[in-house]
């Protein structure tokens, strides 16, 4: 009878310590949880402003000073978005496939006109592969360009250039995200600045297209400034 009761006594602590365990398991990944999303969501936010900004320093070198004097002539304010379609060349550069219209707050009658003006100055113009863009063959750029430039274009485009982001502040810097990406687990596909063009679920897996970036000339994700 003791052994009984000795024996039952064992297994009962057995129980309680795992009990106990199980607990501080809970606790600690409850609170490694929110750590790993934090970080995930750091390095999404670096790797979209590093995204952005390269592609502002092509917009801001190759482009923009090709495009001021036709954009100066748009009438309204407002803005638009173009999409910038890219091929791939076995060269490792990125040029221009064709643009293509998205939304738009601009007049009546004037969206084909900054359109023209877009294709003009962008040309045959293009910008170098680099290892984040990966195996992809295409790549759209969504920009949303402000009609007319801001004023004070100049200063902006420092800041922009200078910025670092904040986990605080939302959209990828004037405007909502507008490409997706698959989640960490990969069962859901997700709004964001920086990812592909389109994604969607195969037997309950995610799969992601080409590559595309959304963002606008004068701010980057993290750093809104008002046009």
């Amino acid at each position: 009878m003791r052994q009984i009761i000795l024996i039952l006594t064992f297994v009962a602590a057995l129980s309680v310590t795992a009990l106990l365990f199980a607990q501080r398991q809970t606790q600690r990944t409850a609170t490694l949880e929110p750590q790993a999303t934090s970080r995930v969501n750091e390095q999404r936010l670096l790797r979209t402003i590093t995204t952005q900004q390269r592609l502002n320093r092509y917009f801001h070198n190759d482009v923009i000073p090709k495009l001021r004097n036709c954009w100066s002539h748009l009438r309204g304010v407002g803005t638009i978005q173009i999409d910038h379609n890219y091929a791939r060349t076995d060269n490792g550069r990125w040029v221009v496939k064709d643009l293509t219209v998205g939304s738009s707050t601009l007049p009546r009658g004037q969206e084909p006109l900054a359109l023209r003006c877009m294709q003009e100055a962008v040309g045959s113009s293009s910008f170098p592969v680099t290892s984040d863009d990966g195996d992809s063959k295409e790549y759209v750029v969504k920009w949303t360009w402000p009609v007319p430039f801001p004023v004070n274009s100049e200063e902006q485009t420092r800041a922009m250039f200078a910025a670092k982001g904040s986990l605080g502040a939302k959209g990828c810097g004037n405007v909502a995200p507008n490409c997706v990406d698959c989640t960490q687990s990969g069962e859901t596909c997700v709004d964001v600045c920086n990812g592909y063009h389109t994604c969607t679920k195969v037997n309950g897996a995610c799969h992601a297209s080409y590559r595309c970036t959304s963002g606008s000339p004068f701010a980057v994700a993290g750093s809104t400034v008002m046009y």
